[in-house]
C-alpha cells in the first residue's frame, strides 16, 4: 500500500513523545510491507544523520521548512483565522499549496497525519482514505495548562482551549480513520458521543529496551524532554518536594534528570546530590545506571513513553494516579503509585530500602511490558485500524 505520512515535526531525534510515536509508526507501516512517503512539517533543519535514521523506512522524504517569518505571520494569522495556536504555527498556505501538488503526484492509497497541526492540510483530499493520530488529546492538555497559568497566559490559554475543543470536534469529519494513544485520552478529547476512536498505545522495542547491569550511580532517575511544562513541573516536583523527605531518611541519595533541552528552572536543580544531564545520546544510559526510576507527574496527558522505557529494563517505577491509569498495570505489583510528596517519597524510601521489594516489582514490570507493549502488538494494531478504514471508504 502507498501511504503519504504526514507530520508537523521531523521524527528523529527521539527527544519528544510525537517524535518517539512517529518513528514507531512509520516503522511498523515499512514494515507491514507498506510503500510510505514522508511529509515533514519543520521549523528546523533536520541532520543528516537524523534522516540517515529515517531513510530506510521511506520511499521518499520530503521536508518543508518554516522560518521564523513563516511562524510569525502563522501566529498572528491564526488569531483572524480563529484557528487554534497549537494549529496556526505550523500551518502556511504556501507549505499546503506543496503538500497538495505532491500528494496529487504520489496518488497514494491513505494518507496518515498525526496531530491535530496536520489536520488542515488534509481537510479536502476526500477522494484519499485519511487516518489521524490524535495521540494525546490536546484539549486535555491545554485545560492543565490553563489551570497553572498566571495572569495574562491564563487569558491565552482559555482562548487556546475553546479553539482546541472546537477543533478537535470539527477536525473528526476530515478523517475516515481516528487513533489515539489511551482510554483516557479517548475519553477526553472532543468529540461527539458514539464517534470511533481507536486506541493505539505505543510500543516499545524489547531488543532495544532490555535489561542491562549498570553502575547505579544514581539511586533515583527521572528523564524527559526538560523544556516541556509536564517534565520541568515534575522535576521541580522531585527535587524540591519529595526528595527533601528522602533525604531525610537517606541523605545520600543521588538524584539524575536525564534529558534534551534543560529548563533555566530545571537546570538550577543540579546540586552535589542532583546531576542535570541535559542530551543523552542513548537514553538507556540513564536507565541502567540507576536504582530506582520515578515520574511523577502532575500534568500532561497520553502514556508515559519513560515509563514503558525503565519497565522493559527491568528497573523498579513509581509515578502518579495521572500516569498510572494509561498504563493499564497493576498498582503495587507492576509499579508503586502514590499522590503527595509524602507517598513519593514513601515508595522511594521502601524501594531504596529493600532490595527484594526492587526485584520483585522490576520483574514484574518487566513482564507486563514484555506481555502487553511489545512493538508487534502495536504493529497489529495499527494493521487493523487501516483495514477497517479501507472496509468504511467501501460502504
Amino acid at each position: 500500500m502507498k501511504i503519504v505520512f504526514l507530520l508537523s515535526r521531523f521524527p528523529y531525534p527521539l527527544e519528544k513523545g510525537d517524535k518517539l510515536r512517529a518513528y514507531q509508526h512509520l516503522r511498523n507501516l515499512y514494515a507491514s510491507g507498506n510503500e510510505v512517503h514522508l511529509f515533514a512539517i519543520s521549523d528546523l533543519d533536520p541532520s543528516a544523520e537524523s534522516i540517515a535514521k529515517v531513510q530506510p523506512f521511506c520511499k521518499t522524504i520530503s521536508i518543508f521548512r518554516l522560518n521564523a517569518l513563516d511562524i510569525f505571520l502563522n501566529l498572528t494569522f491564526s488569531f483572524s483565522r480563529k484557528l487554534p495556536l497549537q494549529v496556526g504555527y505550523f500551518y502556511s498556505k504556501a507549505i499546503h499549496n506543496e503538500i497538495e501538488k505532491k500528494i496529487r503526484e504520489i496518488q497514494p492509497d491513505l494518507i496518515y497525519g498525526q496531530l491535530i497541526r496536520t489536520a488542515l492540510y488534509l481537510k479536502n483530499f476526500n477522494n484519499f482514505p485519511r487516518i489521524i493520530d490524535y495521540q494525546d488529546a490536546f484539549s486535555k492538555g491545554t485545560f492543565q495548562r490553563m489551570q497553572n497559568a498566571p495572569g495574562l497566559y491564563k487569558l491565552i490559554y482559555g482562548r487556546e482551549l475553546k479553539l482546541v475543543k472546537e477543533f478537535e470536534k470539527q477536525s473528526y469529519e476530515w478523517f475516515d480513520g481516528h487513533i489515539i494513544i489511551s482510554d483516557q485520552d479517548r475519553s477526553a478529547l472532543n468529540v461527539d458521543a458514539g464517534k470511533k476512536v481507536f486506541v493505539i498505545p505505543n510500543g516499545i522495542d524489547t531488543t532495544f529496551f532490555k535489561p542491562e547491569k549498570g553502575t547505579n550511580l544514581f539511586e533515583i532517575t527521572f528523564v524527559g524532554n526538560m523544556n516541556y511544562p509536564p517534565n520541568i513541573d515534575s522535576a521541580l516536583f522531585l527535587v524540591n518536594e519529595i526528595m527533601p523527605i528522602v533525604w531525610k531518611k537517606i541523605p545520600g541519595a543521588r538524584v539524575q534528570i536525564g534529558g534534551a533541552n534543560p529548563s533555566t528552572a530545571v537546570r538550577n536543580l543540579a546540586s552535589t546530590k542532583v546531576t542535570v544531564t541535559g542530551w543523552v545520546d542513548d537514553i538507556r544510559e540513564c536507565y541502567k545506571n540507576t536504582v530506582v526510576f520515578i515520574a511523577p507527574m502532575r500534568i500532561g496527558t497520553g502514556l508515559q513513553n519513560k515509563l514503558l522505557e525503565a519497565m522493559a529494563m527491568q528497573i523498579p517505577c513509581i509515578t502518579t494516579p495521572l500516569s498510572f491509569e494509561p498504563l493499564k498495570a497493576q498498582e503495587n505489583k507492576d509499579i508503586l503509585v502514590g499522590s503527595t510528596a509524602t507517598e513519593l517519597a514513601g515508595h522511594l524510601i521502601s524501594l531504596l530500602s529493600d532490595e527484594n521489594l526492587r526485584k520483585r516489582v522490576a520483574l514484574s514490570g518487566y513482564e507486563f511490558i514484555r506481555k502487553n507493549y511489545s512493538m508487534e502488538h502495536s504493529k497489529e494494531m495499527l494493521s487493523d485500524v487501516i483495514r477497517m478504514t479501507f472496509e468504511k471508504r467501501k460502504h
